[in-house]
């Protein structure tokens, strides 16, 4: 009986926790959590390093979606107008790999390639992918060499 109270008590701290994504627009924290769970059933193997590098979703009205170098991925507001779950899950995998790589001393435009190159594994996997998002990730590839 002890011992299955330690291990209830004990229990949170082995788990990982939850994204915390932020109530923002038109059910924009929906749509990041569909996003999430894209993540997750089409790689798991990503959606584990974003559970380890990642602990809370923004949005904010920049140009482009960044993260805070610590623990948060931020979204930008253009990401979600685009109206595409495809890109809001490249956006997650991209920024995830940042926060991943933030630690590294690297060069900005070398990281910058890492993770379009990341977030092009990413989308290889999914279906139905939308012909301006493999266009842009595979430009910015070029751009970033």
């Amino acid at each position: 009986m002890r011992l299955a109270a330690l291990l209830f008590l004990l229990v949170p701290i082995f788990c990982k926790g939850q994204i915390i994504v932020d109530k923002a627009g038109d059910g924009w924290d929906l749509k990041i959590d569909s996003a999430i769970n894209l993540i997750k059933q089409y790689d798991s193997t990503k959606y584990n390093l974003l559970l380890n590098v990642c602990n809370k979703i923004e949005f904010w009205n920049g140009n482009y979606s960044t993260n805070d170098g610590k623990k948060t991925i931020v979204v930008s507001v253009n990401d979600v107008k685009l109206n595409s779950l495809n890109n809001l899950a490249s956006v997650v995998i991209h920024e995830s790999f940042h926060l991943y790589l933030s630690e590294k001393s690297l060069d900005t435009k070398k990281e910058e390639n890492m993770c379009y190159r990341y977030e092009l594994s990413f989308i290889k996997k999914l279906p139905n992918i939308e012909e301006w998002l493999w266009s842009h990730i595979l430009k910015q590839i070029i751009v970033t060499e």
